[in-house]
């Protein structure tokens, strides 16, 4: 009798090893290749973006993806990147004017002339900016052995600034920038007194013109803040270094438009500015609170 079990239990198990199926996993070609597989069941759009995708605006202003079906978002890419910011992509416009050098030349300054500058803000954080302006020079030295002097010369600056306020009142801000300058220009020293001392006698003679093209680079900590409607107020400090030219047959030039006396290793600048906002700033919703009926 237990061998008759025995037997019948081998023969059990044997069926059930016989009646189990073998599954050999099918290599798909596109995997070896590394190209993704899309199901055929998923309807695209145009950029290969799944039909239930559909393209929002937060109250922010940012693009964002969502899926219908899933509930899923996806921003625009700098926020991947980038700190949250609350303010719009294209934010405002703001154009000013730098009267330093006017006021300086109140105060005895003998060179410089006046600056004109463009901002364009990007969610209150980035701001490209370009400055375009005059200058000139006529400096004679305490001593009066020489005068050096400056055609009026244009000059041109481009660079940008980050603001470290960014999702702050964008009333006040506070940020760093740099700018590429470069300028033009004619110079010339007159009026060069040398004294001979075995004859003892002062020669005089002049430099004759010459031109000059130099390029420079400046760094600068600034602050701007908001005085009346759209009108502000903004004072920058800059260190700057001379990056190519200047150097003439007869000497370098003493002073450089934009850039100021070539020796002075600092500069500053004093702006009244106009800003034009270009987006909408909405009031964001804190997170879990709901937003009051109308």
């Amino acid at each position: 009798m237990n061998r008759f079990c025995i037997i019948l239990l081998i023969g059990a198990l044997a069926l059930s090893a016989a009646a189990q199926r073998r599954i050999t996993p099918v290599d798909n070609p596109d995997k070896k290749r590394g190209a993704p597989v899309v199901p055929e069941a998923v309807d695209t759009v145009a950029g290969g973006r799944p039909a239930s995708v559909v393209e929002t605006t937060d109250l922010a202003g940012h693009t964002v993806l969502v899926d219908t079906i899933s509930g899923e978002e996806y921003r625009d890419t700098i926020l991947t990147t980038a700190p949250k910011l609350i303010y719009p992509r294209f934010d405002a416009v703001t154009v000013g004017v730098n009267v330093w050098d006017p006021l300086m030349r109140c105060f005895g300054q003998k060179y410089g002339l006046i600056g004109f500058w463009g901002e364009l803000s990007l969610h209150n954080w980035i701001k490209p900016a370009v400055e375009i302006g005059l200058g000139s020079a006529n400096y004679t030295p305490d001593d009066g052995n020489y005068t050096y002097k400056s055609s009026i010369a244009p000059y041109f600056k481009i660079g940008l600034n980050y603001n470290f306020l960014y999702n702050s009142n964008p009333d006040y801000s506070v940020y760093a920038g740099l700018r590429y300058g470069v300028s033009n220009f004619s110079y010339e020293v007159t009026d060069v007194t040398m004294n001979q001392g075995y004859w003892d006698e002062n020669v005089s003679f002049d430099i004759p013109s010459q031109r000059a093209t130099v390029g420079y680079f400046e760094a600068m900590v600034g602050i701007r803040v908001k005085v009346l409607g759209n009108v502000s107020l903004g004072w920058e400090l800059k260190v700057h270094r001379i990056a190519h030219g200047g150097k003439g047959e007869y000497g370098e030039p003493w002073y450089v438009p934009g850039y100021g006396a070539k020796s002075s290793l600092f500069n500053a600048s004093f702006s009244v500015s106009y800003t034009l906002p270009l987006g909408r700033r909405q009031t964001m919703v804190p997170p879990g609170a709901d937003a009051e009926e109308e």
